[in-house]
């Protein structure tokens, strides 16, 4: 409140709202605050008149103004109906309100396909008249306060709510409400005006009101909002100095436009926000003084100790560089051997303290870039230097020297970064550190995964996600008991019972996830046979199974869960016969499929003529066209292909059927679980797609070492009791021989004209088309892994002069001999490709870090060394090596492929070759 001596003793009573987060609200200590509480403290001060702030509940707020318990309302949004029944002076601020969706919402756009859901609203705010007047269906569930509101959204009570902008005043509530609903999907209700109202016909004190308004000071009125929400209404959000040259934290593109770890930072700040930023670039000290003079709100992250300050204000902790020791072309075991010896150092590093401390014996030389210490270095005037360890490998993998210098990660030093602004600017301080810390630890982590090649350098760890279920879904949980899931005992590897009888595979995974997340308590029943699976499920003797298809007929019995799973189907049939691919060419064939899957009946839709053999398993249908009872036999993919892997059936092999390619697996549950379907899907929801990949390759990996010990048994027993029938075997062979031969001859015809399609002629490297189905492949599974690969691209520089000058065939000879040397230099799981005449590009997958893409690169220069002798021509070639880095350079095969070509000249490392 505000008060003096000279002040009437009567108080003007301004009845305010207490929860309405930043513009008027009470805080921890129970004082009113907030934008509009600072305005009219000032308007006090201005005027000299002593007020009194009354915080209420919104609704009772406007029955104080209405029974003359108060002279004036602080702020509230003037509406048709407002204006019948109060006087409104001039507004003081402007503000959005939205409509905030749940992250499940997406692609919902307008007001009225929320029609469905119910909106969480305060009784007697404006959303309620403005939202029936755009939409009258709308449903409205009402809470008594705004803080009652946002505990009902984080108890997911509603999915959807009207709020002001800047809502949350809270951190950890900032984190888990912005996490699910996002201000990307919010949707505009209108921008609002928050003006002073008084009583009906109080025309005096209305004029009274705008006339202290108007002697408020511009810079006042911006400091106040700048404070408060974090930016001028003037401006259209925050300006953000940074410094150039920092790869991978931050730098300008070659698209022109700020990136790294840095930007991509406050760029999810903005989005936590929904204030807008741009960038301002300079050099390390212009970027702060932009800061100092007012040219720039914050500055992105500077380096700073407690001995090297800049005199800004600490804004928020945005990172921590680990700086380490490289020294020129040598490795260090001891740092014994560095006394007496010198290494460079940037004067403004705010590890100096330390790193004298660590080495007393060493001499320092300062310098003031990297350019600079490297160039020292090569001169021999350092042994090495101390810098940012991700920027440092940038640096020299940018500049071809990686190979050069040897990091030693016996010496770290920790650097702390700030996000800067001025110390006269509090509120922008607090609004920044708020946005920041809506941002959850795992999004700071992904973040880091994408910029940081090196494990050694991240500081954020990647956390488990888990499922929040509120008070009533635990409870309902809690009260479930002991549900039963069905499984069958031979279906790998989504489900089987291995050898201990425990229920095991795929579908083993996602039930142990649904009992951890959800704390179920489960029983595995095994059956032999889908149809009484499927049966048991439907009376209610199971109450879980995994793998069902949702089809139309199930659903009138039973209740699904999300797909979780892709399930496409496919076809076994014998080598000879020509590949099938759809439904339609399987007319008047025998076709194999296991009773009570809901295939059948849509197969027969699809081709009536279809001759169906029932058969009641998997096993069983693979025996039936291995032994000629069935031409073709239908399945999931995944279970052929693991089946088909053991070598159990050598004669037949597996084709997708288009027809039926898009289909996914469910999780069936008993009508009388129906409560529990949500909170299956919020647990499969964790199943992303690094997930997914982890629990197939141990599955099938599994499921055919177990199947191949099952076959080598059943082998011995018949190589035991076989010996009676040689004699019978040998009669077959022989009747068998020619047509396995004709067989064989096909199948290498076959292979022949793959390779033929997928590699160069001359070279015979893999060609454009075979680099890109294994780029596509490497882009999949490194998504699903997280991890990195990398494409180099090599260009024979000069090569038209030589074929020009002594003949196309020794340009071939010398294009043959290069590839060679390629091949020889990567691994097994690499792939090396002729991309053009006198291109090649070497995939490198799974990349550690960028000693190992730097490693490559120099086994490339050392092989191409030798000299070859081509005709007794001598000739001298340049050799020209450019490196992406997935995702940090491209995260599809397109922007991959495209950046090297307009970097090369800037990446390259000419090696001059002599081949006499």
């Amino acid at each position: 409140m505000g008060q003096a001596s000279s002040l009437p003793t009567e108080p003007l009573v301004i009845v305010m709202g207490e929860d309405s987060f930043p513009y008027q609200y009470v805080d921890n200590d129970g004082e009113p605050t907030g934008l509009l509480v600072d305005l009219w403290k000032e308007w006090a001060k201005q005027t000299q008149t002593h007020v009194v702030f009354v915080a209420r509940h919104w609704h009772e707020s406007l029955e104080q103004l209405r029974q003359h318990k108060a002279q004036v309302h602080i702020g509230m949004g003037k509406t048709q109906e407002r204006a019948q029944e109060f006087d409104f002076a001039e507004p003081l601020a402007d503000v959005g309100t939205f409509l905030y969706l749940h992250k499940s919402l997406q692609g919902k756009k307008s007001i009225k396909e929320l029609i469905p859901f119910q909106v969480g609203i305060v009784v007697a705010s404006s959303h309620d008249v403005e939202l029936h007047r755009i939409e009258p269906q709308l449903v409205f569930k009402r809470y008594e306060s705004r803080e009652a509101l946002l505990a009902g959204v984080a108890a997911g009570e509603i999915m959807v709510f009207a709020g002001l902008e800047g809502y949350l005043k809270d951190p950890a509530s900032s984190q888990v409400i912005g996490a699910n609903f996002p201000n990307t999907m919010r949707i505009q209700i209108k921008t609002m005006q928050l003006a002073p109202a008084v009583t009906k016909g109080n025309t005096a004190l209305v004029n009274k009101i705008n006339t202290g308004f108007a002697l408020l000071k511009a810079d006042f009125i911006q400091q106040t909002e700048r404070r408060w929400l974090g930016f001028q209404r003037q401006q259209s959000g925050l300006v953000i100095s940074m410094q150039q040259g920092v790869e991978p934290f931050v730098d300008i593109g070659a698209d022109g436009l700020p990136h790294g770890l840095y930007v991509d930072m406050w760029q999810l700040w903005s989005e936590k926000t929904g204030i807008a930023i741009d960038f301002m670039s300079g050099d390390m000290n212009s970027s702060v003084d932009d800061v100092r003079r007012g040219l720039a709100d914050a500055h992105i992250g500077y380096p700073e100790s407690d001995d090297l300050k800049t005199g800004l204000k600490r804004a928020w902790h945005l990172y921590s560089l680990k700086s380490r020791l490289f020294l020129y072309q040598q490795q260090l075991t001891d740092l014994n051997s560095l006394k007496g010896k010198r290494i460079g150092v940037v004067p403004t590093a705010p590890y100096l303290v330390e790193l004298r401390k660590a080495l007393p014996e060493v001499s320092l030389r300062y310098y003031d870039s990297m350019d600079a210490m490297v160039t020292g270095a090569r001169a021999g005037d350092i042994v090495g230097f101390v810098a940012a360890g991700a920027w440092t490998s940038h640096y020299l993998l940018l500049n071809k020297s990686w190979t050069d210098f040897y990091q030693y990660q016996g010496l770290e030093f920790a650097t702390d970064v700030y996000v800067l602004t001025r110390s006269d600017d509090p509120g922008l301080t607090e609004r920044i550190a708020n946005g920041f810390n809506s941002i959850s630890p795992q999004e700071f982590a992904n973040i880091e995964q994408k910029w940081m090649l090196n494990p050694k350098d991240h500081i954020f760890t990647q956390a488990e996600p888990h499922v929040s279920l509120s008070v009533s879904e635990k409870a309902y949980v809690d009260g479930l008991g002991e549900l039963k899931v069905g499984y069958l005992k031979q279906w790998p590897p989504m489900e089987f019972m291995d050898p201990q009888g425990q229920f095991s595979g795929i579908n083993s995974d996602v039930v142990n996830l649904l009992k951890d997340q959800l704390n179920l308590k489960v029983t595995a029943v095994a059956f032999n046979d889908w149809h009484s699976l499927i049966k048991a499920l439907q009376k209610g003797e199971v109450n879980l199974a995994g793998s069902v298809a949702k089809t139309a007929d199930r659903q009138q019995r039973l209740m699904f869960s999300e797909a979780y799973w892709p399930s496409p189907w496919a076809l076994v049939s014998q080598l000879e016969q020509v590949s099938l691919f759809n439904i339609a060419q399987l007319a008047g064939q025998r076709v194999a499929v296991i009773e009570g899957y809901h295939l059948v009946a849509q197969l027969m839709s699809l081709e009536p003529s279809l001759k169906l053999v029932l058969v009641p398993n998997t096993q069983a249908g693979l025996a039936a066209v291995a032994n000629g009872n069935a031409d073709v036999f239908i399945d999931k993919v995944v279970i052929l292909a693991s089946n088909l892997k053991t070598g159990q059936y050598p004669t037949l092999k597996m084709s997708l059927l288009s027809d039926l390619a898009d289909q996914h697996s469910h999780i069936g549950v008993h009508p009388q679980f129906a409560p529990l379907v949500p909170l299956i899907n919020k647990t499969l929801a964790l199943i992303n797609a690094q997930k997914q990949q982890r629990i197939y390759a141990r599955w099938v990996s599994f499921s055919v070492a177990t199947d191949n010990n099952q076959y080598q048994q059943w082998i011995n027993y018949i190589v035991l009791g076989g010996i009676a029938l040689c004699l019978v075997m040998a009669a077959v062979l022989l009747v068998n021989r020619r047509l396995n031969l004709e067989i064989a001859q096909r199948l290498i015809a076959e292979k022949r004209l793959q390779h033929i399609a997928n590699h160069d002629a001359l070279t015979q490297l893999p060609n454009r088309a075979l680099l890109d189905d294994r780029l596509a492949q490497a882009l999949l599974s490194h998504q699903r892994e997280q991890a990195h690969f990398a494409l180099l691209f090599i260009d024979i520089d000069n090569f038209k002069q030589i074929n020009d000058q002594y003949g196309h065939p020794i340009g071939d000879e010398l294009l043959v001999w290069i590839a060679k040397k390629f091949s020889k230099v990567i691994r097994g799981s690499d792939t090396v490709a002729r991309f053009g005449g006198d291109e090649f590009v070497i995939l490198l997958n799974r990349v550690q870090d960028l000693d190992a893409v730097t490693q490559v690169a120099d086994n490339i220069l050392q092989a191409l060394s030798n000299p070859l002798i081509i005709q007794g021509v001598s000739v001298s070639i340049a050799v020209s090596i450019g490196v992406v880095v997935y995702p940090r350079d491209g995260d599809t095969a397109i922007s991959l492929l495209k950046k090297p070509i307009s970097e090369c000249t800037k990446q390259k490392v000419m090696v001059d070759v002599v081949i006499a």
